[in-house]
């Protein structure tokens, strides 16, 4: 009823308990990407996470709800930092064929580097599972990494050098399929450059890119990108 004003001195501003608990979460990922690199699957259990972060077991329940939760937030913060990899190769390339070309082969290239194989084969292990039990959740994750294929789909669409009925849909068929040879890739039943050239001459077709399919002929040329310093 009466306020205390020793333990008014006491206090902890709010947002310092926040940003505690942010840091927490934040090595709780960083251990998890760690042991799931190490192992190359997700075969790791919560109480080695919090020993890995130096966090007890209370520690992580305050973060997450469990594990499947610590998993959605590994792939979260990856495929955010993924994404913005991707679009940056994809704004490089010169056409819009490049850009979709980019959108195919940049994600077998960002699943193969330095660091990256504990994420993919994570992504695609657990992909299947958590799209059935957490599919909202899943989606949040990565979306980043869809969005930036739906755009590069929809830009060139818009001007004849590619056709969709819908981007977005298109975006996730697309994903779905680097998914699925990823995983041949991660389990040694593929390579990559073998598996990435053959998704993109599937995908390229079905999206109709010019350059792949010869039932649109001469009227199809590539089209550049325009100068931004010159008429389109």
């Amino acid at each position: 009823m009466f306020s205390d004003p020793v333990g008014a001195a006491q206090e902890v501003p709010l947002s310092a308990v926040r940003a505690r608990s942010v840091a927490r979460a934040a090595r709780l990922v960083a251990a998890a990407r760690d042991l799931a690199n190490e192992r190359h699957n997700a075969a790791f259990t919560v109480h080695e996470v919090a020993a890995r972060a130096g966090s007890s077991l209370k520690g992580f329940y305050r973060c997450f709800a469990g594990k499947d939760d610590l998993l959605v937030a590994l792939l979260a913060e990856d495929s955010a930092l993924g994404a913005t990899i991707l679009a940056e190769r994809v704004a490089a390339a010169p056409t819009h064929s490049d850009r979709l070309h980019a959108c195919v082969t940049g994600l077998f290239d960002l699943c193969t580097l330095p660091g990256a194989e504990g994420y993919a084969r994570v992504l695609v292990s657990e992909h299947r599972r958590l799209s059935q039990e957490r599919p909202d959740d899943l989606a949040a994750a990565l979306a980043p990494l869809v969005d930036v294929i739906a755009t590069t789909i929809a830009a060139a669409a818009a001007v004849g050098a590619a056709t969709t009925d819908d981007a977005g849909r298109d975006a996730e068929t697309v994903f779905s399929l680097v998914l699925d040879g990823i995983h041949a890739v991660s389990f040694d039943r593929a390579t990559a450059p073998e598996r990435a050239a053959h998704l993109w001459q599937f995908c390229g077709r079905a999206l109709c890119v010019p350059d792949l399919d010869p039932r649109l002929g001469a009227a199809s040329r590539r089209r550049a990108l325009p100068d931004p310093g010159g008429t389109p």
